[in-house]
């Protein structure tokens, strides 16, 4: 995952009102997947990828670079 990715996930959990748990909700992942992206850990499923994505164009949150790590470690 792209390191400043970690910080646009908590931008949009932020400008959103949302919890760690509210958010995984949304996507919906399990709440240790949302810690693991706010440490800056690859995803580990493209849905979950692309959802979180459709999230951050809902609320207008550049998402570039989120394509750019394959990882799904």
């Amino acid at each position: 995952m792209v390191p400043e990715l970690s910080e646009k996930v908590r931008e949009l959990r932020k400008v959103m009102g949302w919890t760690q748990e509210d958010l995984a909700r949304q996507v919906p992942v399990s709440l240790p997947a949302v810690q693991r992206w706010e440490r800056g850990r690859p995803f580990r499923g493209l849905a979950a990828k692309q959802a979180l994505e459709r999230l951050f164009k809902r609320v207008g949150i550049d998402h570039d670079g989120m394509g750019k790590n394959r990882d799904s470690g």
